[in-house]
């Protein structure tokens, strides 16, 4: 029962903090690339390289935040990062050239990467296992409602006609971020969580399980490049596809993580579920690069049919590959070094997210239908893998239990006593 009342005062402000800060998020992503050539003077080739660039370079200091988490408490180091994003977001309107562009981007970079996994540990402290996942897919939901929501009221606002509409929503963006900020500060902490010591700040980096976990998520998180890079430019130079249906499918897909983002997530909430729940994934990752790959051949609505067939399983891959990523990062951390570890997790995401949008403009598209073949055969590959993982994890239990039969048959024991004792030992186990 406390725990029911500690999530019920917490999540409230969780999710208002979320709503308002993706809200902001909504309206100024929708406009940005816009903003920084039209306003900032940019040309859209250093966009493109400086936003690469710094993500890139920005990934080291996740580590560093993970590792002030795990001493203070998530709760007040994520309060600190939205403040500091919220600043660096504001800071965009000084810019005027590439030198502060990479500046400002690379804070901003930062502190986008570090948030998520300070989220994850602000849900771990006070719910676990299935109860965990419920939450963080709820926290998901809200994000996908509030970037909806501000995508549409950026485009209401850019028909309007307002004058300097561009600024306005890049302050609207850094305000909500220190509104986020403050309800944050609202939310009730763990008690008695005194400041500790932490340990060297490469140990994640040495533990083979979170290398290979990560490794798996980042091939996985390449949904986004091809959503958001890939599947555009693809039907714009190879489809005969009208131009608006792109902004058709993202409301699609937009709505089909709204709906199912809960229900997808409670079927990977243990951890053998979840190792499915990625091969699961890679198959629909796979069989999307398939529709994209066959959308050239369509004619008219039987070319929509295809791509917006491929959008949807796409999504769903991408509900697959997010739920099964919240479960296992927490399964293989240790809980003292919890926050270290979910950071350190998250560099596969990013780097995924930031040498995505290079893999698919470079390799997959410059190769056209046989690119997308090739990448899907490579996430039906890396689909075997963590089905041969869930195998071995379901038949470990097994071979605990008869490497302890073997003891007990081994054992000494009194004479007549060893019928009675194995036969216990298997009824005890036989459920």
């Amino acid at each position: 029962m406390k725990a029911m009342a500690g999530i019920r005062g917490f999540l409230p402000w969780l999710l208002a903090a979320t709503l308002v800060d993706w809200l902001g998020t909504g309206l100024f992503l929708a406009v940005s690339t816009v903003f920084f050539v039209r306003v900032a003077g940019l040309p859209v080739a250093d966009v493109g390289a400086g936003l690469t660039v710094t993500a890139l370079a920005a990934m080291p200091a996740i580590l560093p935040v993970g590792r002030l988490a795990d001493r203070y408490g998530p709760r007040p180091v994520l309060v600190v990062v939205e403040v500091v994003q919220g600043a660096a977001t504001a800071g965009y309107l000084a810019v005027h050239g590439w030198p502060g562009f990479l500046a400002v981007s690379l804070l901003v970079a930062a502190t986008q990467q570090a948030a998520p996994p300070l989220i994850q540990g602000l849900v771990g402290e006070l719910a676990a296992g299935e109860r965990r996942t419920r939450i963080l897919a709820i926290h998901r939901t809200v994000i996908n409602i509030g970037i909806s929501a501000g995508g549409l009221a950026a485009g209401l606002l850019l028909g309007s006609g307002l004058h300097h509409v561009f600024q306005l929503l890049l302050v609207a963006d850094a305000a909500a971020f220190g509104l986020s900020a403050a309800l944050l500060c609202a939310l009730p902490g763990r008690p008695g969580r005194d400041a500790r010591a932490v340990p060297g700040r490469l140990k994640a980096l040495r533990d083979p399980r979170l290398l290979a976990l990560t490794g798996y998520d980042a091939m996985m998180s390449l949904w986004q490049p091809m959503l958001n890079v890939a599947f555009p430019l693809w039907l714009i130079t190879r489809t005969d596809a009208p131009v608006g249906l792109i902004g058709v499918l993202y409301a699609v897909a937009s709505g089909c993580a709204i709906a199912l983002q809960y229900p997808v997530s409670r079927l990977s909430a243990t951890p053998s579920r979840a190792l499915r729940g990625y091969a699961c994934a890679a198959l629909c990752l796979a069989a999307a690069s398939l529709g994209f790959a066959a959308a050239p051949a369509g004619r008219g609505w039987g070319t929509i049919a295809i791509l917006t067939a491929a959008v949807v399983v796409l999504t769903i891959g991408e509900l697959a590959q997010v739920g099964s990523a919240w479960t296992l990062s927490f399964a293989i951390a240790p809980y003292g070094d919890r926050n270290a570890y979910l950071a350190a997790f998250s560099l596969g995401r990013s780097f995924g997210r930031a040498a995505g949008p290079v893999l698919m403009t470079g390799v997959i598209l410059a190769l056209g239908e046989p690119g997308w073949i090739a990448l899907a055969a490579a996430f039906a590959a890396a689909g075997a893998v963590p089905l041969l993982a869930a195998r071995r994890h379901a038949a470990a239990p097994a071979a605990a239990g008869k490497a302890a039969a073997g003891k007990a048959a081994t054992a000494p024991h009194a004479p007549g006593q060893a019928v009675k004792a194995g036969a216990g030992f298997r009824h005890r186990h036989s459920g």
